[in-house]
């Protein structure tokens, strides 16, 4: 048996889980914030059903990261699988699972990323997926106080 490098994170988010699961599979919303606080979301497209496919872009100003996957499993409100491969010479598929819960108030995000090729891959993508996460959180926090 391997030991697959994997992260896993969970974010408090103050929304209803709707609100947050409809952020990752809408993608009008994903546009808003899918990608690391430090980057420019460029494009987002996303075809949230089992088969198919996501595609985003993120800028740093000089330079563009595209990831692209296809989703696995969708169970609304509660769980989103996809693949995720970065566009960039010997990239390697890995797979990203996105849990939702209900939790004091609000939503628990808990996101497991697996199948990196090395400890400094899936460092790089923890501090990507952390700084999302807080993405998210701000978007959802700045939409709850612009909607009545």
């Amino acid at each position: 048996m391997t030991d697959e490098l994997k992260l896993s994170l969970s974010k408090w988010i103050r929304a209803e889980r709707d609100r947050v699961f409809a952020a990752w599979t809408e993608p009008e919303l994903m546009r808003q914030w899918f990608c690391p606080r430090d980057l420019t979301l460029v494009a987002a497209e996303a075809d949230v059903r089992v088969g198919g496919r996501f595609h985003a872009a993120m800028s740093n100003g000089t330079e563009t990261y595209t990831v692209n996957g296809v989703y696995r499993e969708v169970i609304a409100g509660q769980r989103l699988v996809f693949s995720h491969r970065w566009e960039e010479q010997h990239a390697v598929e890995t797979l990203v699972t996105v849990e939702f819960a209900d939790r004091d108030g609000g939503t628990l995000v808990t996101l497991t990323h697996a199948g990196f090729r090395n400890q400094e891959s899936a460092k790089g993508h923890e501090g990507g997926w952390q700084s999302t996460l807080e993405h998210l959180e701000l978007f959802l926090a700045r939409s709850a106080h612009g909607s009545s």
